[in-house]
C-alpha cells in the first residue's frame, strides 16, 4: 500500500509542471485525439486555438485482485491556465484539485484513504481564498456532511475558528481563537442546541 502511495506522489509530482500551462498546436485545433497508451488509453481535446483544453489517462490496474479503473482528468481554459485535476479509482475520487481563473488553487480535496488511513472515513478538503490563503480545512462525507475537526483561518491564514462535528454531522463544539490563543469555546448537544455553563 506505500509503495502504491509513494508512486502515486511521484505521479502528482512529475504531473505538476505539465499542469503550469497546457500545451498549444495549431494544428490540432478544435479537435479530440485518442490514442493508445501503456495499459490504456489518452483522450486529448483541443481548443480553435489549438491550446489543449481536456485530457483523460485511463489505465485498468488491479487492486487486491480486483480489476478497475484509474483514471486522470486535467482540464484547462483556452489561454491554458489549469482549471482542475482529478485522479479516481474505480469511479471514486482518490484526489482532485480546482484552480481559480488567476492560477491560484481553489480547493484541494484528497481521500481520507490516503490522507489519513486510520482517521475519519470521508475526504480531506482544504479551501483556499483567491490569493492562495488557506481559508478552511477538514474532512467530509458526501458533499456536505462536516465530520471531525474542522478548522477555518482569516484572511491572513491564520486560525479564527475550530468546529468539530460527530459522526452524524452534527456540531459537537467549537472554539474561537484570537491571535492564535483559544478565546472561547462552546459546547452543543446533538441536536445542535448549546449546552449553557
Amino acid at each position: 500500500m506505500m509503495r502504491m502511495l509513494s508512486c502515486l506522489l511521484a505521479l502528482a509530482i512529475a504531473a505538476l509542471p505539465a499542469l503550469a500551462h497546457a500545451e498549444s498546436d495549431p494544428a490540432l485545433a478544435g479537435q479530440s485525439v485518442t490514442r493508445e497508451i501503456d495499459g490504456g488509453q489518452q483522450t486529448r481535446e483541443y481548443a480553435r486555438n489549438g491550446t489543449l483544453i481536456y485530457e483523460v489517462i485511463e489505465r485498468e490496474v488491479r487492486r487486491d485482485g480486483t480489476k478497475m479503473t484509474q483514471a486522470i482528468e486535467r482540464e484547462w481554459q483556452d489561454n491554458g491556465t489549469p482549471v482542475r485535476e482529478q485522479e479516481f479509482l474505480g469511479g471514486r475520487e482518490m484526489r482532485g484539485t480546482l484552480w481559480y481563473m488567476n492560477g491560484k488553487v481553489k480547493e484541494k480535496r484528497v481521500d481520507q484513504s490516503i490522507h489519513a488511513p486510520r482517521g475519519t472515513p470521508g475526504t480531506y478538503v482544504e479551501r483556499f481564498s483567491d490569493m492562495g490563503v488557506l481559508q478552511s480545512a477538514g474532512v467530509f462525507q458526501g458533499q456536505f456532511r462536516h465530520v471531525g475537526v474542522h478548522r477555518y483561518y482569516d484572511e491572513a491564514g491564520k486560525l479564527a475558528r475550530e468546529v468539530t462535528y460527530g459522526p452524524d454531522g452534527v456540531q459537537r463544539s467549537s472554539k474561537t481563537f484570537d491571535g492564535g490563543a483559544a478565546a472561547a469555546t462552546v459546547e452543543y448537544y446533538p441536536d445542535g442546541s448549546r449546552k449553557l455553563p
